[in-house]
C-alpha cells in the first residue's frame, strides 16, 4: 500500500486526475482494510477536488469519517473537507450558492487551529479564513487573516503571493487605496514562484492594470494588460478565464490609444472567440460589440462597424447610449453608401429618444439625415433636414457651410 500511495501522491502532483481515480477505483475493489480503504477515498477527494468536483470529493470524505469516524480528525482531513465545502461555494453557480458551505469551511478550519496550533500548512487555513471572511464582506478581518497568513507556516508555495494579491484586492476595490494597492499586486508578482501555474498570474497582470487605469497611467496600465495577455496565452487550456479577462482589459485600454485600432480589432475578435456566447442580455458582451464598433469604423470598415453596433443594442436592448449607438450605426450606413439603412436608423434613434424623453440637440445627426435624403434625390426631406442642422449648429460649427451649400442645392432642386 506504500508503494500505491506514492504513486498516487506522484500523479495528484503532475495534476493526472483521470490516471488517480483509476489506480484508486481498481484498488477499492480489492479485499482491503478500512483503514487503507479511509486513505484512498482521502486521496480520491483530494483528486476531486482539484478536479473541480467538490461536491463527490465531500461524498467521499463523510465516507471516510462513517469508516474510521475515530481517526478522522486530523489537521490535513479537516483541512481538505474545509477546502471541499468552500469550493462548493465559490462554484455554485449565481443565486444557488448555500451559505452554509462557508460555515461548515469556517468550523472545519477553527477546528484545525485549535487542535493542532504547530500545523504545518497553518498559513493555508488562515488565507482560506481571510477569503471567507471576504464573502461575507468582513473586510477588516480578511485582512488580519491574509497578514497573519503571510507569517505562519505553509507548505503551499505560493501562498506569500496569494496573500499579497488578496491584500492587493482589498486596497483596490474596498479603501480605494490605490499606493497600497499597487504596491501588494508588486509583491504577489515578486513573490510567485518559478514554475507554477502561470495563469494566476495573468490574473494579478489584469488586476495591477486596472488599478494603473485608475491611477490615469493608461501607458503602464496597457502594458500590465498585454502582460496579462502574454502570460494567459502560454498557460494552456487552464488559463482560458484568465485569458478572456486579460484579452477584455487589454482590448479596452486600446481604445483610447490613437492608431491601435487593429489591435483592438484582434483582442477583442479573439475574446469573443474563446467567451462562451450568451444566450441572451449580456452587457459585457454589448461592450465589446460597441468598441468593435468604434475600431472598424475609424479603419473604414463600415460594414463591420454597423454590424457590430447593431450587435450591442441586440445584447442590451436597455443599453443606456441606445440614441448614441442608432446614430453610430446611421453613421455607418452612410459611409457604405446604405442610404436607405442610414434614413432608417436616424428615424430609429429619433423614435428612441422621444421613448426616452431626450431631446436630440445634435446637429449633425440631421446633418446626416439630409446627406443620406439628398443621396436618395429626396431634395424637399433633404432641405427640412438640413434646416434643423442649421437651426441647432453654433455658428463657428464644424461643416456649418457645407450644410448651408447642400440646403441652398437641396432647395433648388425640389
Amino acid at each position: 500500500m506504500q508503494e500505491q500511495s506514492q504513486a498516487i501522491e506522484d500523479l495528484l502532483l503532475k495534476r493526472e486526475i483521470k490516471k488517480v481515480e483509476i489506480v484508486i477505483a481498481r484498488t477499492l475493489r480489492s479485499k482491503i482494510s478500512d483503514k487503507s480503504r479511509a486513505q484512498l477515498l482521502t486521496y480520491r477527494a483530494r483528486a476531486r477536488l482539484i478536479g473541480a468536483r467538490p461536491e463527490d470529493a465531500i461524498d467521499d470524505l463523510l465516507a471516510v469519517r462513517a469508516l474510521i469516524p475515530g481517526e478522522f480528525e486530523q489537521p490535513e482531513r479537516l483541512e481538505l473537507l474545509g477546502d471541499c465545502y468552500f469550493a462548493r461555494f465559490e462554484q455554485a453557480s449565481v443565486g444557488f450558492a448555500d451559505r452554509n458551505d462557508t460555515l461548515q469551511a469556517q468550523r472545519l478550519y477553527e477546528k484545525v487551529i485549535e487542535i493542532s496550533p504547530a500545523y504545518a500548512n497553518l498559513g493555508w487555513i488562515y488565507y482560506q479564513l481571510g477569503r471567507i471572511a471576504l464573502t461575507d464582506n468582513h473586510i477588516r478581518q480578511a485582512e488580519i487573516y491574509f497578514r497573519q497568513a503571510l507569517f505562519t507556516p505553509s507548505q503551499i508555495s505560493q501562498l506569500t503571493a496569494y496573500c499579497y494579491e488578496r491584500l492587493g484586492f482589498t486596497a483596490f476595490y474596498e479603501r480605494r487605496d490605490l499606493n497600497a494597492a499597487i504596491g501588494f499586486l508588486n509583491k504577489a508578482i515578486d513573490t510567485y514562484p518559478i514554475g507554477e501555474n502561470r495563469g494566476w498570474l495573468a490574473q494579478v497582470h489584469t488586476l495591477r492594470s486596472r488599478v494603473l487605469r485608475d491611477m490615469h497611467d493608461y501607458v503602464q496600465a496597457l502594458a500590465a494588460a498585454e502582460m496579462a495577455v502574454d502570460v494567459a496565452a502560454g498557460a494552456g487550456p487552464e488559463s482560458r478565464i484568465s485569458l478572456i479577462e486579460a484579452l477584455l482589459a487589454a482590448g479596452e485600454l486600446l481604445t483610447g490609444f490613437d492608431g491601435r485600432e487593429r489591435d483592438v480589432v484582434n483582442y477583442l475578435q479573439e475574446f469573443l472567440q474563446i467567451s462562451k456566447k450568451p444566450l441572451g442580455v449580456d452587457v459585457t458582451w454589448s461592450r465589446v460589440h460597441e468598441m468593435l464598433g468604434d475600431a472598424y469604423f475609424r479603419l473604414a470598415q463600415y460594414e463591420n462597424a454597423a454590424e457590430a453596433f447593431r450587435a450591442a443594442l441586440q445584447l442590451n436592448p436597455y443599453h443606456p447610449w441606445e440614441v448614441s449607438l442608432h446614430y453610430r450605426i446611421a453613421r455607418s450606413c452612410y459611409q457604405k453608401k446604405d442610404y436607405e439603412a442610414a434614413v432608417r436608423a436616424v428615424k430609429q434613434m429619433l423614435a428612441a429618444a422621444e421613448t426616452e424623453g431626450e431631446t436630440v440637440s445634435d446637429y449633425r445627426v440631421y446633418d446626416v439625415l439630409g446627406n443620406a435624403h439628398f443621396a436618395l434625390k429626396r431634395y424637399p426631406e433633404a432641405m427640412e433636414a438640413y434646416g434643423i442642422a442649421l437651426q441647432m449648429a453654433p455658428p463657428n460649427a464644424e461643416n456649418v457651410d457645407k450644410i448651408k451649400t447642400y440646403y441652398q442645392f437641396a432647395q433648388e432642386l425640389s
